[in-house]
């Protein structure tokens, strides 16, 4: 006889459950729902941020320079993107020097000296009756305010809704 017969068979242990997780699967868990939200939550406000500013450069491009008001045009669309991202009652109100002194002060430090006079230029040419002699310089000046001045960095901006950004 073999005592190997005389042998019980192996228990083996139960299975061990996935459920319920350690508690450090939980928090892993957590840190990346929240670190997906966060991800959405800034992106979605980048874009909302920029949506009028596009807009705004859109609007730009579809304009006719040879119209005879293509300053008065211009100056529609700078006042407009301006309001999607100032207070209204600052911006709406501004016109002539005061205007010229908002678009010159938005502006990065280093651009301000060397674009002031155009920015004052293009103020002045919206009360001339021939708008078109500059109308390209303007464009590109409107351009270059649009990308440099918004949004605004240093100021509390009012929040740009989707309603604000279609407006420009």
């Amino acid at each position: 006889m073999n005592p190997l017969d005389q042998l019980a068979d192996i228990q083996l242990p139960q299975e061990v459950s996935m459920w319920p997780l350690a508690w450090g699967w939980w928090v892993s868990a957590l840190m990346v729902v929240i670190a997906i939200a966060s991800i959405i939550y800034f992106v979605r406000s980048y874009i909302l941020k920029r949506k009028a500013k596009k807009a705004a450069l859109l609007a730009l491009s579809k304009l006719d320079l040879n119209h005879p008001k293509a300053a008065s045009q211009i100056n529609i669309v700078l006042k407009r993107a301006a309001l999607s991202y100032f207070e209204q009652e600052h911006v709406a109100a501004l016109h002539g020097s005061q205007w010229c002194d908002f678009l010159t002060s938005q502006l990065p430090k280093k651009q301000q000296q060397s674009y002031q006079q155009k920015i004052r230029q293009f103020t002045e040419s919206l009360y001339q009756e021939n708008q078109t002699n500059n109308a390209e310089a303007n464009m590109q000046l409107a351009k270059l305010w649009i990308k440099s001045a918004l949004p605004p960095r240093n100021v509390s901006t009012q929040h740009v809704t989707e309603v604000e950004a279609e407006n420009v």
